[in-house]
Formats: C-alpha cells, sequence, structure tokens
C-alpha cells in the first residue's frame, strides 16, 4: 500500500463517532462520511470560511485560500477550515456550534387558495355487465400485468372498484369490492436547503401530516452552483446528489406513514416542486448546461416530467405516478411556478407582483392575459455568506432586531430561544434598517464616526456594531454587524430591487398600478415589509396588498394534486411565461446602482427618501 493510500482515523468525540479515510483525505469528506451536517456554503472549495473545526489532536495539513477566512488566533488554538485540512494522522476533531448545520427554522404551511376538489387520480365504481366492452374499454389504459390478469378474470354482474390515474390514462388499482384504504399522495417540495412533505388524503383534499428534513444533498455545497460543480467534478455525482434527495424522501415517507399509520404501498401518486436545478438532479437530467454560459440563452424544455417510482427507488407504490411540475428557465423553476399557481397571480384582473426572495431571488409580475419573470442575482449574503456572523435560519440565529435610540444597545429574538450563535436574513435586513433609521449609519453604509457608543468600535474588519456580546452568546465571542457586512447586504438588496423595477419598466407601469404583492418562500415568511422597505430592497406599493403566502412551491405541489384546474394552470403558466435575463439587461447596471444609496430610488421610496433627508438634517 502506497503512502497516499494509507488509512488514518477521524474521531469526533462530540458525537461519539469515528471514521477511516485516506491518508491527504479532507476533514470536510470525513464529516461527509460519518453523516455530520457542517456548514459548506462554497461546496468545499476553501472560498466560504463557514466549515470552521477545532483539531485537538494529531496533524493536518492546511493551507488557507484567504486569509481573512480565519485569524491567527484561531489558527494558533487549532482551528481549520475543515475542506482545506488534509489528514496525515490520526485526528480528533470538534466541531464549534455555529459550523454545524443546526436544526433550522422550516417552513411549511401555506396560505393556500380555495378550490374545487377535483383530481386527476380518483376511483370509479362500476358493476361489470359487458365484459368484451368493458375489456375493450380498458385498452385505452395502461397498467400493469398483474390488474390486466385481473381484468381477463372477471365474471358479469361482479363489482369493481378502480383507481385511475386519468392524467396519464392509466390504471393504478383494481378490486372486486370497493377498498376500504384511502387514495393518499405526497406533495414535495424539493427545496436547495429543506425537502417539505405532505401526506394527502386525494378524494377530500385533507392533508394528514406535514413533515420537513434538511436536503441531503447540503453536504455537497449549500448552493446551487456548488451542487453542479459536484457533478463536473467527480463521476458519478450526478447519481449521488439524485440518491440524496430521494433518501430525504424516503424518510419523510417514512415518517409521516408511521405517523398516519398509512401504508406506503397506498400512497399512488407524488406530485413535487423545485428549482429547476433541484428539479434536475431529482429526475436524474445534467445540470451543467444552466451553468456554462449566462450570456447565452438556454433552452429548459417547459413541460412536466413523468417518472416511476422503481426507476428512483422511491417507497411508494410501485405502479404510482411522480409528477413534476415544469420548470420556465435556467432559473424560473418548478418552484415559481407553484408560488403562482398558490398565490392565483394568473387569474388575476389587474398587475400583480410575486417575489421569492433566496440566493437566486425569484420575481414575477402579470395577471391573468401575460406573465413576466426574472431572477436576481442576490447572491448568497441573505443566507450568511460573505457576512462575519452570517448563519441560516437555523436555531440559534438572531432573527429580528430593535436598536434602542438612547442606549444604542440592541433588542434581539433568537431562532429556538437559546443562546445566540449567528444572525440569520431577516436579523441582517431589520439590524441595517434600524442603524438607518437612527442616524448610526450613513446613506451609503458607513458608520457615524462622531458617535460614542461602547457598542460601535473600530474592529479587525473595521467599524462594526456589537448586537450581542461574548457573554450572552454560545460561542462565547461576540456577534457584530461590520461595514463590509452593510456593503454585501445593499449590494444584495440592490440586486432584488432592480430586479423589481426593471420588470415594472418593461410593462410600463408604476409602483401604484400593482394591486397585490404576494410574499413567498421561508425568508419572506420571517421578513419585517417594514424594514425592508426602509432599506430599499421592496419598493413602498403604496396602493398594493401585501400578502404573505409561505410555501408556495410545497401550495403548487398540492394544488397539482388535488385540482386538474390548477394543474392545467401550472402547465399553461410555464409555456406562456416570458422572462428575461436580468444581467444581459441594459437597465439594470443602472438600476443596480441606484440602490447603493440608502434607500434607493425617491420614486421607488418617497417616504423613507424624505424620512432618510430628515434623518440627517438632524
Amino acid at each position: 500500500m502506497t503512502k497516499e493510500m494509507e488509512n488514518v482515523e477521524v474521531s469526533f468525540p462530540q458525537y461519539k463517532l469515528k471514521t477511516t479515510i485516506h491518508k491527504n483525505s479532507t476533514i470536510l469528506e470525513a464529516l461527509r462520511k460519518v453523516g455530520i451536517g457542517i456548514r459548506s456554503i462554497c461546496g468545499g472549495k476553501g472560498l466560504c470560511g463557514k466549515c470552521k473545526v477545532r483539531v485537538i489532536k494529531g496533524k493536518v495539513k492546511h493551507e488557507v485560500k484567504d486569509k481573512e477566512l480565519i485569524s491567527p488566533k484561531e489558527v494558533s488554538e487549532g482551528y481549520v477550515l475543515a475542506c482545506l485540512a488534509k489528514v496525515l494522522e490520526d485526528v480528533e476533531v470538534l466541531i464549534p456550534p455555529e459550523s454545524v448545520i443546526g436544526k433550522a427554522k422550516l417552513l411549511t404551511d401555506v396560505n393556500l387558495p380555495k378550490t374545487a376538489i377535483n383530481p386527476y387520480v380518483n376511483r370509479i365504481c362500476i358493476k361489470v355487465r359487458d365484459i368484451r366492452k368493458l375489456q375493450e374499454e380498458f385498452k385505452k389504459y395502461s397498467m400493469s400485468d398483474e390488474i390486466r390478469r385481473r381484468i381477463y378474470e372477471l365474471e358479469p354482474g361482479e363489482e369493481l372498484s378502480i383507481i385511475v390515474d386519468f392524467y396519464n390514462s392509466k390504471i393504478l388499482d383494481l378490486s372486486l369490492k370497493e377498498l376500504n384504504e384511502g387514495i393518499y399522495g405526497l406533495a414535495v417540495d424539493i427545496g436547495t436547503t429543506k425537502i417539505v412533505a405532505s401526506l394527502i388524503e386525494i378524494s377530500t383534499g385533507k392533508i394528514l401530516a406535514t413533515e420537513s428534513k434538511f436536503n441531503r444533498q447540503l453536504i455537497y455545497g449549500e448552493d446551487l452552483i456548488s451542487r453542479i460543480s459536484y457533478t463536473i467534478e467527480r463521476s458519478g455525482g450526478l447519481k449521488e446528489l439524485q440518491q440524496a434527495i430521494v433518501q430525504t424522501i424516503n424518510e419523510l415517507i417514512n415518517n409521516l406513514c408511521s405517523e398516519t399509520r398509512i401504508d406506503p404501498k397506498n400512497i399512488y401518486e407524488l406530485t413535487a416542486a423545485g428549482n429547476t436545478v433541484m428539479t434536475y438532479t431529482f429526475i436524474g437530467l445534467d445540470p451543467t448546461p444552466l451553468i456554462r454560459s449566462f450570456k447565452e440563452h438556454v433552452n429548459v424544455e417547459r413541460k412536466p416530467y413523468i417518472l416511476n417510482p422503481k426507476d428512483l427507488g422511491l417507497n411508494l407504490r410501485e405502479n404510482a405516478t411522480i409528477y413534476v411540475l415544469p420548470c420556465m428557465g435556467r432559473f424560473l423553476g418548478g418552484d415559481v411556478v407553484g408560488d403562482i399557481i398558490t398565490s392565483e397571480l394568473s387569474f388575476s384582473e389587474k398587475p400583480t407582483l410575486l417575489i421569492d426572495i433566496g440566493t437566486n431571488t425569484e420575481v414575477v409580475i402579470g395577471c391573468k392575459d401575460w406573465i413576466l419573470g426574472t431572477t436576481a442575482p442576490a447572491g448568497p449574503a441573505f443566507e450568511g455568506w460573505g457576512l462575519k456572523c452570517g448563519v441560516r435560519a437555523i436555531e440559534g440565529a438572531i432573527e429580528s432586531v430593535e436598536i434602542d435610540p438612547q442606549t444604542l444597545n440592541s433588542k434581539y429574538t433568537v431562532i429556538g430561544n437559546v443562546k445566540p450563535i449567528g444572525i440569520c436574513g431577516s436579523g441582517y435586513i431589520d439590524v441595517v434598517a434600524e442603524l438607518f433609521r437612527h442616524n448610526i449609519i450613513d446613506p451609503i453604509g458607513k458608520f457615524r464616526r462622531d458617535i460614542k457608543s461602547p457598542n460601535i468600535r473600530s474592529g479587525l474588519d473595521g467599524y462594526e456594531y456589537v448586537i450581542a456580546p461574548s457573554n450572552e452568546t454560545l460561542t462565547g465571542r461576540d456577534i457584530v454587524i461590520t461595514e463590509k457586512d452593510i456593503y454585501n447586504l445593499i449590494d444584495a438588496k440592490s440586486s432584488v430591487c432592480a430586479a423589481i423595477s426593471i420588470l415594472l419598466k418593461k410593462m410600463m407601469l408604476k409602483v401604484y398600478d400593482v394591486d397585490k404583492v404576494y410574499i413567498c418562500g421561508a425568508f419572506g415568511r420571517y421578513l419585517d415589509i417594514n424594514n425592508a422597505m426602509a432599506i430599499g430592497m421592496i419598493p413602498e406599493f403604496t396602493k398594493a396588498e401585501v400578502i404573505f403566502i409561505g410555501n408556495g412551491s410545497l401550495g403548487g405541489a398540492y394544488l397539482s394534486m388535488i385540482s386538474k384546474k390548477h394543474r392545467d394552470e401550472a402547465e399553461r403558466i410555464a409555456k406562456i411565461t416570458a422572462s428575461i435575463e436580468l444581467m444581459l439587461d441594459p437597465d439594470f447596471m443602472d438600476e443596480y446602482q441606484a440602490g447603493f444609496i440608502l434607500p434607493g430610488k425617491r420614486e421607488l421610496f418617497p417616504t423613507w427618501w424624505e424620512m432618510s433627508r430628515k434623518i440627517r438634517q438632524k
């Protein structure tokens, strides 16, 4: 055995886990092998600095690409980036709380529209009279050999209970008496971070139970580009990503069926919605064309995908139908189609705006006659990347912040009501709005140097504001927001606002022409809309009703299962929606750069623009 192929042992004493890997493999590989979830936004390329661990015994080779990602003090204490630390001998490793993919504040609720229950999968009961005529009629439908055999054994006078998938002209089950079991389905939101599933009684539309789990793909990178890169760099990488989704869904199926005491073999249909990359990796389609060139048009088939559980390894009835909502473009996926049918934007008489905020923020404007969509390259700042104390919306994340204008102390709330480990996107928007509102930062995000407060100081990364002092945190370190953080957040919010502004321009609309604004997704669910307007992220829609619809992707999967009308509408939406590539639009840079002065353009933020002027005059 060569030295390179020698095995070394990696132990994680806090989890009572250990594994062996080849010498010179990384600690991140060992973590993946034992199944410990650790933050890896960049997918293990040494660019994000979120996978810090502490080596307490043994030697590693650690060459950091960006010295700003880990301080000399941390290095002296044994901290390394798991993705860059090559193991040279047996080691013991501790994982600090801020590096763990912790328990997330996962969004499972959705504000569903009222609709008649009229599914494609349904039961019909008939009495056998003319066997030959019945057999001839059944030739229109596909079915398993077992069901076909049963049909040819029928006798006149027998009563049949048949479960039919009318969408695919497929007989799913047949019995000589009415089946006592219900007809069940699984609606699934395949998210980049988490997967949410609802067990549905199809004939009534009743949601029996809902569960969510982290998407097992997270260990291959937290962002979409990292995961696509994994399929390029590793032989069999696409299959690994596909199986990660399938395993997560199977775990959800087992949990839901155990909770409701329903046999998975009675699940006749699974409907799923996800962004284009998640859709591609779930069905096993190569996602690399989606990122080959952002300056070229990418052809995405605007049709649903129909699959077989057996081909994927899903723990469902063998002949169940898998229906995956259609995508509309490179970054306008089935999740956005789900958002649209959940909001019923495509049925509205007046212009309606829909926003789903995330690393790629989807923005759609439209009505019953037309729909236009785009994605804003907001980047992962809202997920914590590029921010000194940034974390996802997990247990221990500061999710909301208020600042006392007299003392300049902060009052914050933490997900899970535990000691904080960092701050998530909604908390960052709050703190920037509060700093701006109280004239602690100027319109370009710089701290005023004339303010005397122990909470505002010059730190290792420049000026910063202390949100939570070290004695209040789980990490034992101050949780702060720096000027660099504020710049990154202004950059991200400017991209979102530019997308909205350009769509309004394209359709020759003003903010007061918009009738409703739908905010979708997990981030939007916990967003303070007034603070989002204060920092210039979402324009002041003075005449519009703002509606939070929650998990529209899950809602779309549910509606496409229980309503023919909504499934047909989803497919119509995918065909008619026009999309624009924001980065190629000639107006993008002007709109984007206009957002770098808080709050942004006067016509989009008249109230906050005037308030900003008055604040600066104090």
